[in-house]
C-alpha cells in the first residue's frame, strides 16, 4: 500500500545522517532488527522514514508511552459506524503484512511491554490474546506455536 511508504516529508541530508542510512542499510541487508538511540529531535524517525522510503518499504507506526499496555500492543479501539470495534494495532499489522514497525518512544514503556516485545523479537512470533498466532509472512509454521 503506497501510503504506508513514507514519503513527503522534509529531509535534511547530513554527513552524520548519510552514515547512519548507510549503517541502517548494511543492517536492514542482513535482516537484523534495528534500535536507534540518541537525543530527542535529533532525526531518528527521520533517518528511519528516509531510509524506507529509499526502500519503498511499508511502515507501521507505534508510539509507547508509560501507559501502554500490553493489550493495546495488540488491539487498538476504534469507532465504526458509531459502534467500537477492537481492530490489530500497528504492531500485528506490521507482522501479519511484513511491514517495517517504527516503536516511538520505546524507552518509555512498562517493563511488562518490553518483555513482551522482547520474547517477540527472540522468538519471532507472537500468541495474541484472541487466540490468534502471528508470525512473519513466510514464517515457516511450528508445531504447538
Amino acid at each position: 500500500r503506497p501510503e504506508l511508504v513514507p514519503s513527503e516529508f522534509i529531509f535534511h541530508d547530513s554527513a552524520a545522517h548519510t552514515a547512519c542510512l548507510e549503517r541502517m542499510l548494511r543492517d536492514w541487508a542482513c535482516g537484523h532488527h534495528m534500535l536507534l538511540l540518541g537525543n530527542q529531535g535529533v532525526g531518528k524517525n527521520k533517518v528511519t522514514d528516509r531510509l524506507l522510503e529509499l526502500l519503498s518499504y511499508e511502515r507501521e507506526y507505534m508510539q509507547l508511552h508509560r501507559d501502554t499496555t500490553v493489550a493495546a500492543l495488540t488491539q487498538t479501539p476504534a469507532l465504526t459506524d458509531g459502534k467500537l470495534v477492537w481492530q490489530d494495532s500497528p504492531l500485528v499489522r506490521a507482522i501479519t503484512h511484513g511491514r517495517a514497525l517504527v516503536l516511538d518512544e520505546a524507552d518509555k514503556a512498562s517493563l511488562e511491554v518490553v518483555c513482551v516485545l522482547r520474547s517477540l523479537l527472540e522468538e519471532g512470533r507472537m500468541l495474541l490474546a484472541d487466540g490468534r498466532r502471528v508470525a512473519p509472512v513466510g514464517s515457516p509454521p511450528r508445531p504447538g506455536v
